[in-house]
């Protein structure tokens, strides 16, 4: 009888298989999901993964999947404020209905002026005495909050028009055709010598040249520059910054109570590619000048505009195409009855309409699908959170005295900030006494943060730079 040989269980080719390979295309598909902290961490992995983040392909198309998680700047009351307490807030937490306390420290004060590609521009300011003439100085940095990132001192100039005090406003957006950022500073005053009209004075810091430059004035004076609050400042759209204006009004201060026709008012865009002004009329259903003075901002990706009717009624208006007149189309006509809103600002005290204070309301956020809004409640200062379909209404109270009214549209993005840095890093150089390299904020205290949102990932100590690289292999 022939014996056969046992066979041994479980043997095992000590072949090793082959590695198992993944495009370029996919890996950049399955990244560009992830959150921004994570991917930053992600660069150190190997030298090949650094180079595929740091494209600017990648960026771009992370940016536009981050689009699709909106969310909201939320800085507080006053006029300047702690870097520490700028807010960076999910639309998504808003929806959640919780109660949102701010945790931040103490830092330089400053004032977010603009929100672009997933940067802050953040303004200072500071009255000098010395070298005489008293003057104030302004300046400027720009603040990924997702990276972490802030850039050195930029575009430094002095105003010493003692009749001009604290009057320049300032607007922050991107030059598609160079791909470039650019900050328009801008004031405007009554002509002494006519009285009838006004001046405005009109200036651009491209960063790409790093200087200030003159350009045409305004050939109408937007709201932002004749009032005291920045409400009506600029909303940066495709390109363009565009301001809610005013024409043929002649008094030496401004009154919401001294405009007299719904034809007084007028958008003004400026290109930020040609540096040159358009205007636009309102839309033809906008007939009837309300209690409150109307707004113009951004939702679902164009350009709105929002106005009071009868104090009966809230109505917000959108441009589906931007610059073309006949594409405005009334997108809501609410009840103020139904967002639960009884006793309008000023109707027992007419302060409110005199002194030109905004709506009541300022919209948010909107649904895709237009079933929710997110609205700023001027009176008590919550979220009003609204269902338009099913009419029902909840109220999300933000703590600390955070400003919802001054909210701007914000999407996390791994835009790099200006390589001159404020703060030495251990990657920075110096040139010629400047430095030069990466500034990183290494405590997430230095920036806005909801209490409790802290995470494991969130307590490594900085984000890893594109320099610890040394030493990694492919």
């Amino acid at each position: 009888m022939e014996i056969l040989p046992i066979k041994k269980k479980g043997y095992q080719s000590k072949a090793r298989l082959p590695p198992v390979f993944i495009p370029d295309e996919l890996i950049s598909k399955i990244l560009s999901l992830l959150s921004v902290k994570t991917i930053v961490r992600l660069k150190c992995l190997s030298k090949s993964w650094n180079t595929l983040i740091s494209d600017q392909t990648f960026v771009q198309q992370h940016f536009n999947v981050s689009s699709q998680n909106p969310q909201l700047i939320v800085t507080p009351q006053t006029s300047v404020y702690p870097m520490s307490s700028i807010l960076s807030l999910s639309v998504c937490r808003l929806l959640d209905n919780p109660l949102i306390t701010v945790c931040h420290s103490a830092m330089e004060s400053c004032q977010v002026v603009g929100s672009c590609k997933g940067l802050l521009c953040l303004l200072f300011h500071d009255l000098c005495s010395t070298p005489k003439p008293m003057h104030r100085t302004y300046w400027f940095c720009l603040l990924n909050p997702a990276t972490r990132t802030l850039s050195g001192k930029l575009g430094t100039f002095h105003d010493y028009n003692q009749s001009l005090p604290d009057t320049f406003m300032f607007s922050f957006g991107f030059d598609i055709s160079t791909g470039t950022f650019k900050v328009v500073a801008y004031c405007a005053k009554q002509d002494k010598e006519n009285r009838g009209s006004w001046r405005s004075h009109v200036r651009i810091f491209s960063l790409n040249d790093n200087c200030w430059r003159n350009i045409e004035s305004f050939p109408l004076i937007p709201i932002a520059c004749i009032r005291t609050d920045r409400s009506n400042a600029g909303v940066y759209l495709s390109g363009n910054v565009n301001w809610l204006a005013l024409h043929k009004y002649v008094y030496h201060d401004y009154f919401y109570q001294y405009i007299t026709s719904v034809q007084q008012f007028v958008i003004v865009s400026l290109d930020l590619s040609t540096e040159t002004y358009t205007h636009f009329l309102l839309p033809p259903g906008f007939d009837e000048l309300p209690r409150y003075q109307p707004t113009l901002h951004v939702l679902m990706d164009c350009l709105c505009f929002s106005h009071d009717f009868k104090r009966t009624e809230f109505v917000i208006w959108q441009m589906k195409e931007f610059g073309v007149q006949e594409s405005w189309t009334q997108l809501f006509r609410i009840d103020y009855f139904n967002l639960q809103m009884y006793d309008l600002p000023g109707k027992h005290d007419t302060s409110a309409y005199i002194l030109g204070y905004n709506l009541p309301l300022l919209p948010l956020y909107i649904s895709q699908n237009g079933d929710t809004l997110i609205f700023a409640n001027y009176e008590d200062e919550q979220a009003i959170v609204y269902n338009h379909k099913d009419k029902r209404v909840e109220r999300v109270k933000i703590s600390n005295k955070m400003c919802l009214f001054t909210a701007m549209n914000y999407v996390e993005s791994l835009v790099s900030t200006p390589l001159r840095s404020a703060t030495p890093t251990p990657s920075t150089s110096y040139v010629d006494g400047i430095m030069v390299g990466k500034s990183v904020v290494y405590d997430d205290s230095q920036i806005g943060k909801i209490a409790g949102d802290s995470s494991e990932e969130d307590k490594v100590e900085g984000p890893l730079l594109s320099e610890d690289l040394d030493g990694y292999e492919d």
